[in-house]
């Protein structure tokens, strides 16, 4: 299992996770090890010398989908006591999310890679640790025109599962 962020900055930290699901405390760890030290440094990023930019709403919002953990009372608290707004989803909605999108060209050029550099699967701890490493390396490696391209489309996506009255859309 994976987790990972992104901005229209750049991408955030890609998390793997060696055993299954996530419950609410991991997810709180999360949240304390992935998103908040990548909006920490996001928010660092807008100081400028010794100017301090304040802004009274985040420029960002957190999108995360109905999952059992991520909406754990102790995890809604955390996200709004770090002013971390979170995008509302209906109940029976479709993933709107452009984070899914990107999950399938990281897929894409995670195989590419993995096929190019090892013969074949290995199941040992080792291996499991240069995997790791490669995923994290492709995930870095995200090209900008799609993330630039995913996010423009947010507005269409919303629109067009209102007009379907939350049924199904291209996206």
């Amino acid at each position: 299992m994976v987790w990972a962020c992104f901005t229209g900055e750049k991408v955030g930290p890609l998390m793997v996770f060696d055993k299954g699901g996530v419950g609410g405390d991991e997810y709180i760890d999360v949240l304390l090890d992935g998103l908040l030290s990548f909006v920490d440094d996001l928010r660092k990023s807008t100081e400028a010398g010794d100017t301090i930019v304040v802004q009274k709403e985040s420029p960002f919002m957190f999108m995360q989908d109905n999952a059992c953990c991520h909406k754990v009372k102790e995890v809604l608290d955390l996200l709004k006591e770090e002013r971390i707004p979170i995008m509302t989803w209906p109940a029976q909605s479709p993933d709107l999310n452009p984070l899914e999108n990107l999950w399938e060209d990281f897929k894409e050029h995670f195989h590419s890679e993995f096929l190019r550099l090892y013969s074949r699967p290995s199941q040992s701890q080792d291996a499991l640790y240069r995997y790791i490493e490669l995923a994290k390396q492709v995930w870095g490696e995200q090209g900008r025109e799609l993330i630039d391209r995913l996010i423009k489309s947010m507005p269409h996506r919303c629109e067009a599962v209102i007009a379907a009255g939350g049924g199904w859309t291209k996206y």
